[in-house]
């Protein structure tokens, strides 16, 4: 009878101990399926905010002044110091620079960006091109094509998890030139739930610059 009994009580109790082992492995299984689930998400999401604030950026207009130096050739009549006969001599002068400014692109094509020796009398006394003013223009499109580019990379897999997105938000530093997106995202959780996890909540950042050329 006393044997019986024994039996019967580690019988039990290698039963429960297994019950425990099992929650506690589907537990910690659900646990690498929320988590997993967030990294996908996470990553999607880093995804978004960096393709927006590209999208912003390359909205950027590069903007060059520039200035030409100009020589003026003056001829005139003086006393040869020789001969003490009138004679034909010339000199130069620098008069005001010829300016433009405007996208880089288009100065580039009209050829104000390349040195103007030849287009001078004497290429030796002509100056060539100089920059006096570079900065970058954020046209009214930057932050609207920001938001775009973020709308179409967020919706899947981000929409189809249960996810939800807050929005997205467009920061611009128009002394850098530079475009940031900030969103956060919250996933629901699902065995996370058993621990007293009901939803997990990650905030990404993207930041662009646009490109010099």
């Amino acid at each position: 009878m006393k044997r019986m009994r024994r039996r019967s009580t580690h019988r039990g109790g290698v039963m429960v101990t297994t019950a425990v082992a099992f929650l506690a492995l589907l537990l910690f299984a659900g646990m690498a399926l929320d988590f997993g689930r967030a990294h996908l998400l996470k990553a999607q999401l880093q995804t978004a905010v960096d393709a927006s604030a590209l999208a912003g950026a390359l909205q950027v207009v590069p903007m060059r002044a520039i200035a030409r130096d100009r020589w003026l050739r003056i001829d005139e009549t003086c006393l040869d110091p020789v001969t003490k006969k009138p004679s034909l001599c010339s000199h130069w002068e620098r008069v005001a620079p010829a300016t433009a400014e405007g996208r880089v692109q288009d100065l580039r094509g009209d050829g104000a960006l390349r040195a103007t020796a030849s287009q001078c009398a004497d290429p030796y006394r002509c100056g060539s091109v100089r920059i006096t003013r570079e900065w970058l223009l954020l046209p009214d499109s930057t932050e609207p094509m920001a938001r775009t580019a973020f709308d179409k990379n967020k919706s899947w897999p981000i929409g189809r998890l249960g996810a939800t997105v807050e929005g997205v938000s467009v920061t611009i530093d128009r002394a850098k030139a530079e475009v940031t997106t900030t969103s956060t995202i919250r996933i629901p959780t699902t065995f996370l739930r058993l621990v007293g996890i009901t939803e997990l909540r990650f905030t990404r950042h993207g930041s662009a610059q646009p490109v010099h050329r």
